[in-house]
């Protein structure tokens, strides 16, 4: 079975496909949100979490040496990593809240995935921290569906923060496929996210269009034009209908 899943800088959203129409899974709460935090009792807690209480691989050297650094750090401070260290979304933030001192609080990773001169080490943290979330993710959602969840659809901005290009793009679309894979996803496909957000509107449309998408997101808002139309709804790579593109982080 496969998932929409919106991996946002402000919040996370997963979907289905019920009787040919898309619905929203619920993901913390009575809310189909889940605010892009985690929390943990440090830095280090989250890639033991992920190996010891979800058996997820360490796939590569660098995510293998910072697992055993993690590892070796939590010893050495006499911190015990249990199923209920590293929490997400609002519990993760009351949780920094109620005990800022002790309490390791991350705010919106996706913002940091593009960025330029990270090192190996950086990017397999970065990618740790988005597998432990994306893994919270399907978990909500395999709880409320019959059908395992192996697959998913991704939504990406057609540019990441960061001033890198098309560097930084693949370094940020690398550290999201490696991280769906490594929570679970057999499968993981990438969607524009203004295509993404047309395709409800191009479905009625019965002649070739220039459309203007406005993206207004968590931490970026982007406008891009594209064509759209009958020509367009089955193509699996939709870059030749991107005509233009502009867009800036809100921090700016």
């Amino acid at each position: 079975m496969f998932i929409g899943f919106d991996y946002g800088t402000a919040n996370c959203s997963v979907a289905v496909m019920r009787d040919g129409k898309p619905q929203l899974l619920k993901m913390e709460n009575d809310s189909t949100l889940l605010p892009s935090m985690l929390c943990a009792p440090t830095r280090e807690a989250v890639s033991e979490w992920l190996y010891r209480h979800h058996d997820v691989p360490a796939d590569d050297d660098e995510t293998q040496a910072l697992l055993r650094r993690a590892i070796r750090y939590n010893r050495e401070e006499d911190i015990d990593v249990t199923a209920k260290s590293v929490q997400f979304g609002l519990s993760s933030l009351a949780q920094y809240i109620d005990d800022p001192e002790e309490v390791w609080f991350v705010k919106s990773p996706k913002s940091f995935l593009g960025a330029s001169g990270l090192k190996p080490q950086q990017v397999a943290l970065f990618e740790d921290l988005v597998c432990a979330m994306m893994l919270h993710i399907r978990q909500q959602a395999q709880a409320q569906l019959p059908e395992a969840i192996t697959q998913a659809v991704i939504g990406r901005p057609i540019n990441f923060q960061g001033l890198g290009g098309d560097e930084a793009n693949a370094q940020a679309q690398g550290i999201l496929e490696r991280a769906a894979k490594r929570a679970g996803f057999r499968d993981v496909v990438f969607q524009y996210e203004p295509v993404a957000a047309g395709l409800d509107y191009e479905a009625t449309l019965q002649e070739e269009k220039r459309v203007l998408v406005v993206d207004i997101g968590g931490g970026t808002t982007d406008c891009s034009l594209l064509l759209m139309g009958p020509q367009w709804r089955s193509r699996l790579d939709r870059e030749a209908s991107l005509l233009g593109h502009s867009g800036l982080p809100y921090w700016r």
